[in-house]
């Protein structure tokens, strides 16, 4: 990483953006930190090691007024990595707030980076397994809404939290998929990362309600959960040189889940 350029993270305060940033912060990164909670975030930044380089953003990915904000904290410098971890799963909120944070604030933070970005610089979006379980049946119909405007015209997939959550981490991923081409053309790659189920309070909180996703981590190959530090590494290679040639597609870290259950009916 360059030293005059930056890092985003956002979720950055806990869970699976704790862990990248941790993980950045190790290969000496300069960190601009975004989560909705401001104590926590600043906690989390005081733990980080004392010559980390860390700037913490308090803001709602979903907000209007994200665009600005990010520019603001960015200021005159260059982007090496946006790695976009924050999202609410089927838990958290009602189908509309998801949508409103996984889908229409990923299209709005990408679009208010991307002008940011250094050449050589990469974009992960992480989407979820979620998203290969419902298929590529409804992808025609996300794909033309991916616009921060034209969410809205998913309304019909946000009657249950569970149904937004799929389709809106289906979108992230056609975003990638979207995008790759004209970012490649600025010398910038932007990839989407799917986990499995990772062991952090999200995921625990998910199985307190779906058994099946124990059944899932019982009949997967790795029959176990994934810890946050091993997706955590998988995204800081994706930023990494090492990965200059992947852009435009989805990188699936489940422990061979999907491998054996296979894409799902809608």
């Amino acid at each position: 990483m360059k030293s005059d350029n930056i890092v985003i993270i956002t979720g950055a305060a806990s869970g699976m953006g704790a862990a990248v940033a941790k993980r950045m912060a190790g290969e000496g990164a300069a960190l601009l930190l975004c989560d909705v909670r401001a104590d926590a975030l600043e906690a989390f930044a005081e733990g980080l090691p004392q010559d980390t380089s860390v700037e913490c953003l308090a803001a709602d990915i979903s907000a209007e007024d994200l665009p600005g904000c990010m520019a603001a904290a960015i200021g005159d410098r260059r982007v090496s990595a946006l790695i976009h971890c924050a999202g609410l799963s089927s838990t958290m909120a009602d189908g509309d707030r998801i949508f409103a944070v996984n889908l229409t604030g990923t299209i709005r933070l990408v679009d208010a980076v991307e002008r940011f970005m250094a050449d050589g610089g990469c974009i992960v979006l992480f989407a979820s397994l979620a998203a290969h379980y419902l298929g590529s049946q409804l992808d025609s119909t996300i794909a033309v809404s991916l616009h921060a405007d034209k969410v809205h015209e998913l309304s019909q997939f946000a009657s249950t939290p569970d149904a937004a959550y799929s389709v809106s981490k289906r979108g992230v991923l056609l975003l990638a998929r979207q995008k790759a081409l004209a970012l490649g053309r600025k010398g910038v790659r932007i990839v989407s990362l799917s986990p499995g189920v990772i062991d952090t309070p999200m995921s625990r909180a998910e199985m307190e309600l779906h058994s099946m996703m124990r059944d899932m981590i019982e009949a997967s190959p790795a029959g176990r959960m994934a810890r946050a530090e091993e997706v955590a590494e998988v995204a800081a290679f994706l930023c990494s040189d090492r990965a200059s040639f992947i852009t435009g597609t989805d990188i699936l870290v489940d422990g061979g889940a999907f491998s054996v259950a296979g894409e799902a009916s809608v």
